[in-house]
């Protein structure tokens, strides 16, 4: 193999190690959850460099075996980002500020094919690089109770979350690390 196929090789295993951490662990970091949260591109890019990798190789054959190989896996990775962008795809509402350095994200999303609609909470706690978001919260208004009303502050370390039916979820955070210490859901 030639000295560029060994770099593309390597190159190939990084982005394939990279995709399967984004995508079987979900970080806390906002830095790494907003900007490297995109398993199936990475995928691509994985199939894409292994492809490249094979043009080095001395049989013929088994050029073409990789090829096909890295072009199949390539194909899956994109229609799996397809399906999962249609699908899951969240659009932003808004935030909530609360005492500094927090706030609450507000997210929606549509619940399948149906026109429920999903609403995620989550905390963000600001600091620069090292800023993070931790799950708040999800409801489901596929009963129109169970649906997100509002989101109040209640304390310095406590927030209060209520539902079209009137009740409430009651979430303290973490005193020393600020993370949530329970979540609330419904119907997700």
């Amino acid at each position: 193999m030639s000295p560029r196929s060994l770099v593309l090789l390597a190159a190939s295993l990084c982005a394939g190690g990279l995709a399967a951490l984004v995508y079987f662990h979900d970080s806390s970091l906002v830095l790494l959850r907003e900007h490297l949260n995109h398993p199936f591109a990475l995928g691509v890019l994985a199939c894409l460099l292994m492809a490249l990798a094979a043009g080095g190789l001395r049989w013929m054959w088994l050029r073409v075996v990789i090829v096909v190989l890295a072009g199949l896996g390539a194909s899956a990775a994109l229609f799996g980002g397809w399906v999962a962008l249609t699908f899951a795809s969240t659009e932003e509402v808004g935030f909530v500020d609360g005492p500094a350095p927090y706030r609450i994200r507000l997210q929606q999303s549509l619940a399948g094919l149906g026109p429920d609609t999903v609403m995620w909470l989550s905390l963000r706690r600001d600091g620069g690089l090292l800023s993070r978001e931790w799950d708040l919260g999800c409801f489901n208004d596929d009963i129109p109770g169970d649906a997100f009303d509002s989101v109040t502050w209640t304390g310095p370390s406590s927030v209060e979350i209520r539902v079209a039916d009137g009740q409430t979820f009651s979430v303290a955070l973490d005193p020393a690390s600020g993370r949530p210490q329970t979540t609330a859901a419904l119907n997700c």
